[in-house]
């Protein structure tokens, strides 16, 4: 089984939408289908913010889609630099329990590296103890005396700047 990350391209994603549809119900996160697409394109058309990927699988010669990756950037002082969020890591069901993930940890690595990024963070459900164990054995240390935090701010709720 080969296993590679392939970039999407913007024909490509309502695929990845797609995807990301399916990561959401399986979290019983909230769908936001049309926000979730303008953040896709998003990413996509500007590498700066990050970047996404499809997992690809090649079995027998045939390539298929088993899943995807989507890593931001951003900024920390105490990373001294650039910094990846693995803000989704989706297996479809089928594919889990492979080995795929732990063949695509070092390739994510290096991209992010190639990319200029010092650290790599990622959220976990707290009751998803197998994802919290896999992330563990590859390397990823909690942070128990941080608690990730979340506001929603909504743009028309932001004031405007009113030149003086």
């Amino acid at each position: 089984m080969n296993i590679s990350l392939v970039a999407p391209s913007l024909s490509s994603t309502d695929m990845l939408l797609k995807l990301v549809e399916e990561l959401f119900e399986y979290e019983v996160l909230p769908q936001k289908v049309e926000q979730t697409s303008q953040a896709i394109h998003q990413l996509i058309s500007n590498p700066e913010l990050g970047q996404a990927w499809f997992i690809e699988v090649e079995q027998e010669g045939e390539k298929l889609i088993a899943g995807h990756i989507i890593v931001s950037y951003s900024f920390s002082l105490e990373y001294g630099g650039r910094i990846g969020l693995i803000d989704q890591f989706y297996l479809k069901p089928e594919w889990r329990q492979q080995g795929i993930g732990t063949a695509l940890i070092p390739q994510i690595e290096q991209h992010v590296t190639e990319a200029g990024v010092h650290a790599l963070s990622l959220e976990v459900n707290i009751g998803n103890a197998g994802a919290r164990s896999f992330y563990e054995k590859h390397g990823f240390v909690p942070r128990r005396q941080f608690c990730m935090m979340t506001k929603v701010i909504k743009q028309e709720e932001m004031p405007l700047n009113i030149a003086s």
